[in-house]
């Protein structure tokens, strides 16, 4: 008899076992990313002695920490701002890094967004920042990357547009020009390509002349109607296609519905099946593709992706991406 009632007791031991863990299973489902890992992957640049190393860095710092919901820590802030001010050079605009010789749109605008997040736009001389991407501004309508590289292109014509945008500057330059000159790269089947009159479209490109048009007050129906045609055909819209997805792709596509008024179409089932795959649940950062290991830079887009799809909230900026 004794025996028989220590077997129920360790079948019903086992049962409050089992049940336990499928309820404590229950709590934890729904949880993809582990965000404490994540904030400590980001949080690891501030052990570093040249904290925060570079422009890009510092803005992959800023944004992440904030859309997930943590205050800058005020040394931190003013360790980032003043190393931003130090990286503005003579002719107004922003170097990579201490490096860096050579100022460009590319870390002008990162700078200009991560102080824009920080509200600590007022530390830096915009007026030289107005002439800076002024003096970039070509025949065509478009801005080169810098003053040792001229050409234009639809990339650098974005910076530059917003640029101005974020510093009150967009009257100093022929709206209507560039607006022409960033019309050249749509393509005929719909979206925006990298060449004019040549390639293919992309989500990257698509989103950059979506922004600069709406910014310049240009972007017509017909315009957008053909952007929306081609980001429906995109993996990141059309689970049915077989086009390989990838992370630039996968952001750009969302900011770029965002700017052409169709935010409803993003396809946020797509987004988040697609952020699992490059989660490194390891150290909570994302890898650029799947298999990758994680990167600031990853994992800093991932989390525009997140704030994207409503499951964080981007930070606000005059420049903002998200």
């Amino acid at each position: 008899m004794r025996t028989i009632i220590r077997i129920i007791f360790a079948v019903l031991s086992l049962v409050a076992a089992f049940s336990g863990a499928v309820s404590a299973n229950e709590k934890t489902a729904g949880k993809e990313f582990d965000f404490v890992k994540t904030r400590a992957f980001m949080r690891e640049m501030e052990t570093r002695p040249d904290f925060p190393v570079s422009v890009a860095l510092a803005n992959d710092y800023v944004y992440s920490l904030l859309a997930m919901g943590d205050a800058i820590d005020p040394a931190r802030k003013s360790a980032t701002v003043a190393f931003i001010k130090k990286n503005q050079q003579k002719n107004g605009g922003f170097v990579a890094d201490k490096t860096d010789k050579y100022s460009s749109l590319l870390y002008t605008d990162l700078a200009l967004e991560t102080l824009g997040y920080l509200q600590s736009t007022g530390a830096i001389d915009t007026g030289m920042v107005k002439s800076f991407v002024v003096s970039l501004k070509n025949p065509d309508g478009g801005f080169g990357f810098s003053q040792e590289s001229k050409g234009s292109s639809l990339a650098t014509t974005f910076y530059a547009v917003r640029i101005l945008k974020s510093v009150g500057g967009l009257d100093l330059i022929d709206k209507a020009e560039t607006a022409r000159y960033i019309k050249g790269f749509e393509r005929k089947e719909g979206g925006f390509g990298y060449v004019k009159g040549t390639g293919v479209a992309d989500p990257k490109n698509t989103y950059m002349a979506a922004f600069a048009l709406n910014s310049l007050g240009k972007l017509d129906s017909s315009t957008r109607k053909n952007a929306l045609k081609f980001l429906e055909t995109t993996p990141y819209l059309e689970s049915r296609s077989t086009a390989l997805a990838d992370l630039d792709g996968q952001l750009y596509a969302i900011l770029a519905l965002k700017e052409l008024r169709a935010a409803a179409k993003v396809n946020r089932r797509i987004a988040m099946a697609f952020l699992k795959k490059i989660y490194v649940p390891i150290n909570g950062g994302f890898g650029p593709i799947v298999g990758y290991g994680s990167t600031p830079d990853s994992t800093a887009s991932a989390i525009r992706i997140l704030a994207g799809v409503g499951k964080l909230k981007a930070p606000q900026s005059a420049s903002a991406k998200l």
